[in-house]
């Protein structure tokens, strides 16, 4: 191993900020570079078709042939650097053991280190739920958790939930083949504190200088939902009816409508499904205590992990709400449409003028060619050469 080569493999969970951990880092990546860490990808999505190749995970059951390779194109350059390197997605945490063993065998011989993030699951069950609307489910709330709460695995996405958001279950695959203190927890600060405390803890552990990248500059990152703006969103995958594919759906749906237009409307906050305090009181405690059984580094507080308070049921659809979001929404991807009608068109006008002045210029050149071509010593040698041909007959 080359003095200092280490690998952190940031593997989330889900909506733990790992939105804004990978932007900051993707944004600050040549910087880093500077100062012996790297970041590595061509692109901002070669983390999750990377961690989409590790496991042969059909995303969201849709298979993703795009990500053939990707994770043994990643692991080679991780090997070839000789400091310290950060890998994040949070499709890493839903990794078998046999899995994680593998991501951890490959990247050998770096010492390779796990950091999970977490948060307590009053906030984790209704950005979770929103997410899964954003990748096109259409179960309401209360539906949604009743089938996450009698851990049904009848869909993809009531699977894909425990897997990846059961702390000791992630904790426990991932760190399985790692001595303990290569096992690193980041609670997700509570509502309130100060906006670079995550970006902190987790530099903390990774041992990077928090200056050297501004957190600022990722505010927002897969910025949630409102309750009116979800529900209409919801609403929109129940008409579409799965006509898209899951890589179109994730560009014109959550991409377009989403993220560009739904999310700059801040409506009322989601709040946790009514009936879900004593269950997810039960569950923080017990993963609590199953933390501090392995005995690993905690980066934060772990009662940062118990609800501040007891959650709000969360109110039905405002009707009124949701029809003048859909009006709203209409409006603001009307003015997109045009806006983009518009680049279109000046873009063709100036191909149209481009084309216009290389025509401009091709005719100036054949002219000058058929000038040369009745010059009288072209026209001579023209003669010339046919009189030398005959005569060779």
């Amino acid at each position: 191993m080359t003095p200092g080569q280490r690998v952190f493999v940031h593997v989330g969970a889900p909506k733990t900020g790992t939105t804004f951990v990978q932007t900051v880092l993707w944004q600050h990546r040549d910087l880093l570079r500077e100062h012996g860490v790297l970041y590595p990808g061509a692109s901002y999505d070669d983390h999750f078709f990377a961690a989409v190749d590790l496991q042969q995970l059909p995303f969201h059951d849709a298979p993703r042939p795009e990500s053939a390779g990707r994770w043994d194109e990643l692991a080679a350059t991780v090997r070839e650097w000789p400091g310290t390197t950060l890998l994040s997605h949070d499709v890493f945490a839903s990794a078998t053991a046999e899995q994680a063993a593998r991501a951890v065998a490959d990247l050998a011989p770096a010492e390779v280190h796990v950091v999970v993030t977490a948060r307590d699951l009053a906030r984790q069950l209704p950005s979770h739920w929103q997410e899964d609307v954003k990748h096109g489910s259409t179960e309401p709330l209360p539906e949604w958790y009743e089938a996450i709460n009698r851990h049904d695995d009848g869909r993809w996405s009531w699977r894909w939930f425990w897997q990846t958001e059961d702390l000791p279950g992630v904790l426990a695959r991932w760190g399985g083949s790692l001595p303990r203190e290569r096992v690193h927890l980041v609670t997700v600060p509570r509502p309130g504190a100060a906006p670079d405390t995550l970006w902190r803890r987790l530099c903390a552990v990774v041992g990077l200088d928090p200056t050297w990248c501004d957190p600022a500059t990722a505010a927002g990152a897969n910025t949630g939902l409102g309750t009116a703006e979800v529900e209409l969103l919801r609403r929109v995958n129940v008409s579409l009816d799965g006509e898209l594919t899951q890589p179109d759906y994730e560009h014109v749906v959550k991409g377009v409508l989403a993220h560009d237009t739904l999310a700059r409307r801040r409506g009322h906050r989601v709040e946790a499904p009514a009936g879900s305090a004593d269950e997810t009181e039960r569950t923080a405690r017990r993963w609590i205590a199953a933390v501090r059984d392995l005995g690993i580094d905690v980066a934060g507080d772990l009662d940062e992990l118990l609800p501040a308070s007891a959650p709000k049921p969360t109110a039905g659809p405002d009707e009124p709400a949701v029809a003048d979001t859909a009006v709203w929404a209409v409006g603001q991807l009307l003015l997109r449409l045009h806006d983009e009608r518009r680049r279109h068109n000046a873009e063709v006008s100036q191909l149209a003028a481009e084309a216009a002045r290389r025509q401009a210029q091709l005719d100036e050149v054949h002219a000058r060619l058929r000038r040369i071509d009745q010059h009288p010593l072209v026209r001579l040698r023209f003669r010339v050469r046919e009189a030398l041909s005959r005569s060779r007959s």
